[in-house]
């Protein structure tokens, strides 16, 4: 019990340093706190543009603190991103975020000349 209170005010301090998605748990008599990346870095190639849809289809190399590897996989965008300049094999770097929905979606995209 003594453990729990701990992780809760453990947690509650991170909370108010900002951190806004943090979980306590008590397991075999240890305490684990777990925080949720909120925004992941990546880089990749544009494969595929539906500006209607707001959608790319980008080819990315790992992004570690999501724990993912290489692949190709669609994305919404943020509304603020200009999807105007690009276009299938432009190079670009990014940030991974989820939406309100909870789905990942990337802002702050940036050409990589």
């Amino acid at each position: 019990m003594r453990q729990m209170k701990f992780a809760m005010a453990l947690a509650a301090s991170a909370l108010a340093f900002g951190v806004t998605k943090v979980a306590a748990t008590e397991g075999a008599g240890r305490v684990l706190l777990a925080q949720a990346a909120e925004k992941a870095a990546g880089e990749g190639v544009v494969k595929g543009v539906e500006p209607k849809e707001r959608k790319l289809l980008v080819t990315h190399g790992p992004i570690p603190a999501l724990k993912w590897p290489g692949m190709t996989m669609p994305f919404g965008v943020t509304p603020d991103a200009d999807l105007s300049s690009l276009k299938p094999g432009t190079k670009i770097k990014f940030n991974v975020t989820r939406d309100a929905n909870g789905l990942y979606i990337l802002e702050d995209i940036r050409r990589v000349d």
